[in-house]
């Protein structure tokens, strides 16, 4: 089902198994209202002569939010250290990190949250903590998927888009590695736009491969030879005279375009000699459930 129904969770990367921890109900009841799936609607107002408003979209009118107890799963109370040891693993980090449950409900999903509320209780002498997770989205995720495509010269594949985003367009991580400085053209036939790299400028590990790595949701372009570093945008070409080749369309286009995955299947055409690795990582509008 869900979370609901699962016994034990894993945050930042540890599973509460690890500390004998089990989850459960205290009162038989659980809170499942902040499930991101309530919206406001951005609106103006009405007067005499205006007698509909004009509505300008909706917004999430807030993240997902987990509230459930922890008990040991031999029901003994939390020793001093115990109890310290699972204080510190929530609370070691200030950032959202993966929230997974152990369940076994279908897509698989998982969550970036934060922990913000731990409270020592005992109930009808059971010592139990409750944990309240606050998530950084309306949105749950599924398993990162990876597609890995090695291109000579040319290849065209399609990609289904699996995203339960409003307008349908998903922005997807790709790992680009090429030898020899290559220029690689990224084309969404389906989108009509297309996106050049030119990795001349860029790190070369010892066999003379370049790889980078690009974040199209954050727009961001880091040199996975070089620790991550951030890439100035001149080092894959994208200068004053960049331009990119649309096949589809026989047009140039001057702006920089961000590769996305619009609505249903897209069709991709990549040229030059590379090896790209798309990475799925689809929203899904599952709520708390």
């Amino acid at each position: 089902m869900s979370f609901l129904d699962a016994d034990s969770f894993i945050f930042d990367g540890q599973s509460s198994d690890s500390y004998n921890l089990m989850m459960c109900w205290i009162d038989d009841t659980a809170n499942v209202s902040a499930n991101g799936l309530r919206r406001t609607i951005s609106s103006g107002e009405t007067n005499h002569v205006r007698l509909k408003t004009n509505n300008y979209g909706v917004n999430f009118e807030g993240n997902i939010e987990f509230s459930f107890y922890v008990i040991k799963r031999d029901e003994t109370p939390f020793t001093r250290q115990e109890s310290m040891a699972v204080n510190l693993w929530l609370t070691g980090s200030t950032v959202p990190r993966a929230l997974y449950f152990n369940d076994s409900a279908i897509p698989s999903l998982h969550y970036y949250a934060v922990c913000t509320e731990i409270e020592d209780k005992v109930i009808l002498e059971h010592q139990a903590k409750r944990l309240v997770f606050q998530t950084n989205s309306p949105f749950g995720f599924t398993d990162p998927v990876e597609k890995r495509f090695y291109v000579t010269g040319e290849e065209i594949f399609s990609i289904d888009n699996l995203a339960d985003t409003v307008s349908g367009i998903f922005y997807p991580s790709i790992l680009l590695s090429a030898e020899n400085g290559s220029t690689v053209v990224m084309e969404n036939v389906s989108d009509q736009k297309s996106v050049t790299f030119t990795l001349s400028s860029v790190t070369p590990d010892s066999p003379g491969k370049r790889t980078i790595l690009i974040d199209c949701g954050q727009m961001k372009l880091t040199d996975e030879n070089n620790g991550g570093r951030l890439l100035p945008f001149h080092e894959v070409g994208w200068t004053t005279q960049y331009s990119s080749y649309i096949s589809s369309t026989g047009e140039h286009m001057e702006s920089i375009y961000w590769f996305r995955l619009i609505r249903g299947t897209n069709t991709i055409r990549i040229t030059g000699d590379c090896e790209v690795t798309f990475i799925f990582e689809f929203p899904r509008k599952a709520g708390c459930l």
